[in-house]
């Protein structure tokens, strides 16, 4: 009886003072960042704190924060590995916040985190102060090409070449330009076969350029393919009374193109002058491909399109139609 006691002191000593519960977290160490020479693409790697390297009872997990310029927010990420991979603005700082989370026995099964690194790289900006492009534009005509254009920069020397080279996660390496828009003998543009642009996904883009004076600065640009898309201009159109009578009824087909049809949305203004010579209009967007208008002692209406938020983020309307006019704009 004697000897249990005894041991069961021993238990209840070491239960209070064998086991030492965490309080604190470090931050992660060793943080580095690595271009994969792929146009934006970094991994920013670390390294668990040197604190955590004995401790087998807990759980370690990080919060990665980074500030993404292109949608101007920071946004957080929860992981167990120790990189992560994204695409970043390579003409604008790099911002990191990374933390370590800890839960399990040796914290009583509190989570606990680390106050955050906090890490800044600075971009690496090279080339003729000024001379970057200006206006860089990418449209996806009817998703059967896109086309990007720019202009020159603003202090750009003379006798310069600009040379466009993209990438996107169904490539494996860097590509340059398939086809050079060219205004006396300078590349003004590039277009891009069906085949070599991928929506969904980012598609990377570099600017660069070659003088007397030296390379030229950069340009750096990440964009969503199929949010730059530009339907063809609507063609089928009709405008006629109906069979009811003191009713006009537009209607038209969709664009021709690789845009599907349920992907569409329209905009048709109209314009009416009544009996007594009174000029009114109206704007209607919809989805549908006709539209009834109240007949009037004239009527005319054009129609144009683009892709609605239900397929994309954003679109380029389409060229307007033809004006279309009852009675006809020649009677």
């Amino acid at each position: 009886m004697k000897m249990f006691s005894v041991i069961l002191a021993v238990i209840t000593v070491c239960s209070q003072s064998c086991f030492s519960e965490v309080t604190s977290v470090d931050p992660p160490d060793n943080v580095t960042l690595s271009d994969l020479g792929l146009l934006g693409q970094l991994v920013i790697r670390w390294s668990p704190p040197a604190t955590l390297h004995n401790l087998t009872d807990c759980s370690v997990r990080y919060q990665l924060e980074y500030f993404s310029t292109y949608k101007k927010e920071w946004r957080g990420y929860r992981t167990p590995r120790t990189s992560f991979r994204a695409q970043f603005d390579l003409e604008r700082d790099v911002r990191v916040r990374l933390r370590t989370m800890l839960r399990g026995s040796c914290t009583n099964g509190v989570e606990r985190t680390s106050p955050p690194r906090e890490l800044l790289w600075p971009p690496h900006l090279t080339g003729v102060e000024n001379s970057r492009v200006r206006n860089f534009t990418c449209v996806f005509h009817r998703k059967e090409y896109m086309e990007c254009t720019w202009e020159r920069g603003a202090e750009e020397p003379r006798h310069t070449q600009r040379f466009l080279y993209y990438w996107h996660s169904g490539m494996e390496a860097v590509a340059e330009c398939p086809e050079y828009i060219a205004s006396q003998g300078t590349h003004t543009g590039c277009l891009f076969p069906r085949h070599s642009v991928e929506e969904f996904t980012d598609f990377n883009v570099c600017v660069n350029g070659t003088s007397a004076q030296g390379p030229l600065r950069a340009v750096y640009v990440s964009l969503q393919v199929q949010n730059h898309v530009k339907p063809g201009p609507v063609e089928a159109l009709s405008l006629e009374e109906t069979q009811q009578g003191g009713e006009l009824l537009l209607g038209w087909s969709p664009p021709t193109g690789l845009v599907p049809a349920h992907c569409l949305e329209y905009e048709v203004t109209s314009e009416h002058t009544d009996q007594d010579g009174k000029e009114w209009g109206m704007v209607n967007i919809t989805e549908e491909t006709s539209l009834v208008f109240p007949a009037e002692q004239r009527s005319c209406a054009r129609v144009r399109s683009r892709v609605h938020e239900y397929c994309s983020d954003s679109s380029f309307w389409s060229n307007w139609s033809r004006r279309i006019c009852v009675p006809d704009e020649g009677v």
